[in-house]
């Protein structure tokens, strides 16, 4: 008797011709599909009808863009290669809605991450300091996005004037945190307040202390982290994150710590979390 055992279907491996015609035929869907996106923002400028500068800049949705992306990504292509394909289309169709620009602090890591994060499309412009950046954001009235470090020593408390109804952290960046990725620098987006209505996961607060290592272990006590500090006037100046869920009530209780002689200046903005993935 003559057995051959279980037979292999599958057929023969594609020619590189083949695989070459492949890659084609998917190049040209996702250009076809880049432009049926782009009709849709033009319809949704027409349903908007909005001349407000930089008013279709949504943080949270595109974290939440994100999110969703790094959920449904595998294979062999990295992950910080997709995410700079997104924000590049995120960016320039953002522009498209509502044309912004963005202003850097001085510093060759800072420009890569501006660059990264808004492309090639947004207008780019590097500011003399920290104070030239915030100042551009102002006077921008929701036009200007400015890049800066959330440890810029030598801007002092470069924070303490932010607010809510001002120049204020709208965002951080990177969005996906993994050490050894191409552009890994931690920054802040700070702009004029957004429509966005979304909430971010956390907030900041500005506030000085007498007392340091009280200042902190009270802000630690109530789930925040202490995010840069300055000395100024003999007093500590602190920049805490806090969980959205931490109440009001609990962030004033810092200004009754004993030993620690906390002052509170006020919220200065917010952003959501990094998503977190394991090193590249």
């Amino acid at each position: 008797m003559n057995e051959t055992g279980p037979q292999n279907d599958i057929g023969p491996a594609p020619t590189l011709d083949e695989l070459r015609q492949r890659i084609d035929n998917i190049d040209e869907t996702i250009h076809r599909q880049l432009i049926e996106r782009s009709e849709i923002v033009e319809a949704l400028i027409a349903v908007k009808r909005t001349d407000k500068p930089g008013a279709a800049f949504r943080p949270g949705r595109e974290v939440d863009m994100m999110r969703r992306l790094v959920g449904r990504h595998r294979g062999i292509l990295p992950i910080t290669t997709v995410e700079h394909l997104w924000r590049e289309i995120i960016a320039t169709f953002t522009h498209m809605q509502a044309p912004y620009e963005v202003v850097v602090a001085p510093g060759a890591e800072l420009r890569d991450v501006a660059r990264f994060y808004f492309g090639f499309t947004v207008d780019f412009s590097e500011g003399s300091d920290v104070e030239a950046v915030k100042a551009k954001v102002k006077a921008g009235n929701g036009s200007v996005l400015g890049v800066v470090s959330p440890d810029a020593l030598d801007a002092g408390a470069w924070w303490r004037d932010l607010s809510k109804d001002g120049v204020q952290v709208i965002s951080r960046l990177p969005v996906i945190a993994q050490a050894g990725r191409p552009v890994e620098t931690d920054a802040f987006v700070l702009s004029m307040p957004l429509m966005d209505t979304s909430v971010p996961d956390m907030r900041l607060i500005a506030l000085s202390a007498e007392g340091k290592d009280e200042a902190e272990k009270a802000i630690t006590d109530i789930g925040g982290v202490v995010f840069a500090e300055a000395i100024e006037a003999d007093r500590h100046e602190i920049l805490a994150a806090m969980p959205f869920s931490v109440a009001d009530v609990e962030i004033e209780s810092l200004s009754k710590v004993e030993g620690a002689d906390i002052i509170l200046h006020g919220e200065v903005g917010g952003y959501w979390a990094p998503i977190f993935l394991p090193s590249a």
